[in-house]
């Protein structure tokens, strides 16, 4: 009996982990240096992380913008990361986790570093590109000469790089990997930012009761220091010199 009662107060004193591991599908369409086939970027590594924490082993998959929203919120995929707040309005069988995962600055790239970028409103006298499914563009820019929408990274700076447009508008660190990644010269990102947005996690509502722990999982994360050496480690060939 004492036994039986040792393991009962074990599992009391550890009720933020899974009792047995399991897998966990995640979607995403994050780029280099956040996101990458091998798992190993930015947020790819925070995510497994805490999901480690609390006995889940994850699985990636990597997706369009607008496919991974869809495929998460019909339960395809068990999640998607990251996004940014309110898109459980949008995608009722989303759940956002509230302890966010990173920023984003939404960051226009253009070829001359001087042009006067500042607020959404600046964009009006440009042609501009943007990713399909990034909501927070889709709804803000709406005053450009022109608006193209392409399915990926590698599409949008093409796009500026062959002169087809004069801006693309995106997250700075994904732009940064992308211009590294495609050899890319004298494109830049103008320093002002359009945006600043908390990035988080979502759910389908068929995994709702892993929110509260892996919250706490990344809550400890940053306590402790985990969080800051990822970023470290991931981030640093990326940023500009």
């Amino acid at each position: 009996m004492h036994w039986i009662l040792y393991v009962l107060l074990m599992i009391l004193a550890c009720p933020l982990r899974l009792a047995a591991e399991e897998q966990i599908t995640l979607a995403t369409s994050d780029g280099i240096p956040l996101s990458n086939p091998e798992g190993t970027g930015f947020h790819d590594q925070v995510v497994r992380e805490a999901c480690r924490r609390i006995g889940l082993s994850l699985n990636i998959e990597h997706l369009p913008a607008e496919r991974s929203l869809i495929n998460a919120n019909e339960g395809i995929e068990d999640g998607v990361y990251v996004r940014v707040e309110g898109l459980d309005a949008v995608y009722a069988d989303l759940r956002r986790v509230p302890e966010k995962i990173g920023d984003y600055e939404f960051v226009a790239f253009g070829r001359n570093k001087d042009m006067p970028i500042a607020g959404w409103d600046s964009l009006a006298n440009y042609h501009v590109a943007i990713v399909t499914g990034w909501k927070i563009l889709e709804k803000n820019i709406v005053a450009s000469r022109s608006l193209t929408k392409v399915k990926d990274a590698g599409l949008l700076f093409r796009t500026l790089a062959d002169d087809k447009v004069d801006l693309v508008v995106y997250n700075r660190l994904d732009g940064y990997g992308q211009l590294k990644e495609m050899k890319l010269q004298g494109i830049y990102a103008l320093q002002a930012p359009l945006a600043t947005r908390e990035m988080f996690l979502y759910l389908h509502k068929s995994r709702e009761r892993l929110i509260p722990l892996l919250s706490k999982a990344l809550r400890e994360m940053k306590g402790d220091g985990t969080y800051d050496r990822i970023k470290k480690s991931a981030l640093t060939a990326y940023l500009p010199q």
